[in-house]
């Protein structure tokens, strides 16, 4: 999706993963924890996101949840999965008919339309109040929401005006905002605010009455935090 703030990105388009290959990386992940962790082996959620955007292999990712939902296969429940995305339409209006009751995540990081562009391109194409009103459409089970995800970066999106911007969008919505201070990473003119900038930022949407939590950054220290992965590195 070419998203200016992640490192991941920058390889590029080779190819979507099958659905056997989605498969694998749990059943992999649920192997080593089995061997290094004994009891702690349980996975009690799983989340596409990160590397690619999942509605855009939506075939593969749908079939995968099958399996995932399955008694059959790994028996997750349908709530305890997430599928995030950059606001792919087409993948969108197949969601209510094709993977009902699954939780959907929406990388926002802007509600200002030059903004947003910036930083996810394929907003010029898909914008973002085209992808809202799809997402207000899909049925929500009880006590379920939307999750928006926020990234923060220093002096571009970080301010009280875009706080009170997208709580102005959100608000009335079944919304569930994830900040997510920006990773920095090689090449990138972008900057992590202030701790003190992302509170303030977080007391406004809170006027909105929107719950709102800070992701705490794992992994930074050797670019493996959200949006850093990159193999040629």
């Amino acid at each position: 999706m070419n998203c200016s703030f992640c490192f991941t990105g920058e390889q590029g388009l080779k190819r979507n993963l099958t659905t056997s290959e989605i498969v694998g990386q749990f059943l992999q992940a649920w192997r080593w924890l089995a061997t290094n962790r004994p009891g702690e082996e349980r996975i009690l959620n799983i989340v596409f996101m990160g590397q690619g955007e999942p509605l855009h292999n939506f075939d593969a990712v749908k079939k995968a949840c099958e399996i995932f939902l399955s008694q059959h296969g790994t028996s997750i429940g349908v709530q305890k999965i997430t599928i995030s995305t950059a606001g792919y339409i087409p993948g969108l209006k197949r969601w209510s008919r094709e993977i009902p009751g699954v939780n959907l995540a929406l990388s926002l990081h802007s509600p200002f339309k030059e903004k947003r562009n910036e930083l996810i391109p394929i907003n010029k194409k898909y914008p973002l109040d085209e992808v809202l009103t799809y997402i207000d459409k899909i049925p929500l089970n009880k006590k379920q929401f939307i999750t928006y995800e926020y990234i923060l970066i220093k002096g571009f999106n970080d301010s009280p005006d875009d706080a009170k911007k997208l709580g102005t969008l959100l608000s009335g919505k079944s919304a569930y905002i994830n900040l997510i201070p920006f990773n920095s990473f090689p090449g990138s003119h972008y900057k992590r605010p202030d701790f003190d900038k992302i509170e303030n930022f977080k007391e406004v949407l809170d006027t909105f009455k929107i719950p709102t939590l800070i992701r705490t950054a794992k992994g930074d220290d050797v670019l493996a935090a959200c949006g850093q992965l990159n193999s040629k590195n």
